[in-house]
């Protein structure tokens, strides 16, 4: 290698490293910041008992402290404090992991809201999530600490979970923003599998309707997907119609990607189920799109919650299944790409004699894939090889190793922890 090149990846490599330590001297100092904040709820509740006369008052004079000297607005100063004196309170473990500079602020904030639901004295289950949850949250991203955290938060107070899902479906609206410039953003709120169902089928359906005008050798439509999915959602909504090619979309379904205890799924019993890659999900709802579904897959888990193996293994559609079924997203650090929509990718090329084998085998998004295309310039090209596990390890052009595991499915096993306490 030339020693400019040399040069160049030697001080990418810095950079981010010395990023990455800046980040754990931030995650440091919020620390301290949640420490003080907690100290200031204290103060208070030393000053006067909440919902007593005058507690409001007090408390919106507390916010208005924070908003004033930190230049915040009130839902920042009091999701400041909220945070610091619950993480204080609370999480011992994920307050430790912040205090060493572990974890962000971000995923501590993911941490508690994931944790929302669990009962305050249910300090047993507390400590089994804390126990699942921070280590996975110190090497991965906050969005999936985030989906991570709501599983585990599902398996450790399955009834609590489940209730507050059912709310959910009951606060289900449709809204309107006014964004200003000629724009205006409207927001459906629903179960998630829902819109994330409804999100997949306008994203075929503007695939398809690109690709089309690609091989007719038509006039080329020069929309972005973005856009095609939005003209194809006002279509339906004002119009009322499917399209006006529907001989080419006919065949398109919206596909979700659930897993679901096979007890759940008869009714024995009504423990969450998991919407792949984003969270739990209400197992009522699971049931149901279990009956309507055109096709679906039998998973083994080992006593890790790992995919085994799917059943039938008939290669290649089946070993197909089985990848989606354990990646669930692009294997990329921290990409939350659903697997339904990455190419599936030989670690080691296959035109190197790298087998077609799940050993071998993982999903990565377009934008991912091409980051280890062989005519990459070597400054910008990455490697991955895969571990026993379906465990991922990638190479930065710099030489940096970064390692990301598929996650376990948590709600679908019983640690020792929780199986001492149950039979308590």
């Amino acid at each position: 290698m030339d020693q400019p090149l040399d040069h160049y990846l030697r001080r990418s490599a810095e950079i981010v490293g010395e990023c990455a330590e800046l980040g754990r001297e931030i995650a440091r100092l919020h620390a301290r910041q949640t420490a003080l904040a907690h100290k200031r709820v204290a103060l208070l509740l030393d000053e006067i008992r909440p919902g007593s006369d005058g507690f409001d008052a007090a408390e919106r004079s507390m916010i208005s402290e924070l908003c004033a000297g930190m230049h915040l607005s009130r839902y920042a100063a009091a999701k400041l404090l909220a945070t610091g004196h619950t993480l204080h309170e609370r999480f011992p473990v994920t307050c430790a992991a912040l205090e060493s500079g572990e974890v962000s602020l971000g995923h501590v904030e993911a941490i508690l809201e994931a944790a929302a639901d669990i009962p305050h004295d249910d300090t047993g289950g507390l400590a089994d999530y804390e126990a699942e949850v921070v280590p996975f949250a110190t090497a991965e991203s906050r969005a999936r600490a985030k989906a991570f955290a709501e599983t585990v938060a599902a398996a450790v107070a399955p009834v609590a979970l489940t209730e507050a899902h059912r709310r959910a479906h009951d606060d289900r609206a449709v809204s309107v923003t006014d964004d200003g410039a000629g724009l205006a953003t409207m927001h459906a709120t629903g179960p998630a599998a829902l819109i994330h169902a409804a999100f997949d089928l306008l994203t075929q359906e503007g695939r398809v309707i690109l690709d089309a005008a690609k091989q007719d050798g038509a006039v080329e439509d020069v929309r972005r997907l973005d856009q095609v999915r939005f003209d194809r959602f006002l279509l339906k909504i004002l119009t009322g119609r499917i399209a006006d090619d529907a001989d080419i979309l006919d065949k398109i379904h919206a596909t979700i990607q659930v897993t679901v205890a096979e007890t759940t799924l008869t009714g024995q019993d009504d423990r969450m189920a998991e919407l792949d890659g984003r969270g739990p999900m209400d197992p009522g709802l699971a049931r149901r799109l279990a009956a309507a579904a055109y096709a679906w897959e039998r998973l083994e888990l080992d006593g890790r919650g790992m995919i085994v193996r799917t059943s039938p293994y008939r290669p290649p559609e089946a070993m197909k299944r089985y990848l989606r079924a354990r990646d669930r997203t692009c294997r990329f650090l921290n990409c939350r790409m659903p697997a339904r929509r990455c190419q599936i990718d030989h670690n080691h090329d296959y035109a190197r004699g790298g087998p077609t084998d799940p050993v071998n085998l993982a999903c990565f998004c377009e934008t991912h894939h091409a980051l280890k295309h062989p005519d990459l310039d070597p400054r910008w090209r990455w490697t991955a090889r895969q571990r026993p596990g379906g465990v991922i390890v990638w190479t930065s052009p710099s030489g940096v190793e970064y390692t990301d595991a598929p996650p376990p499915r948590v709600m679908f096993m019983e640690s020792e922890a929780g199986a001492a306490r149950a039979a308590a």
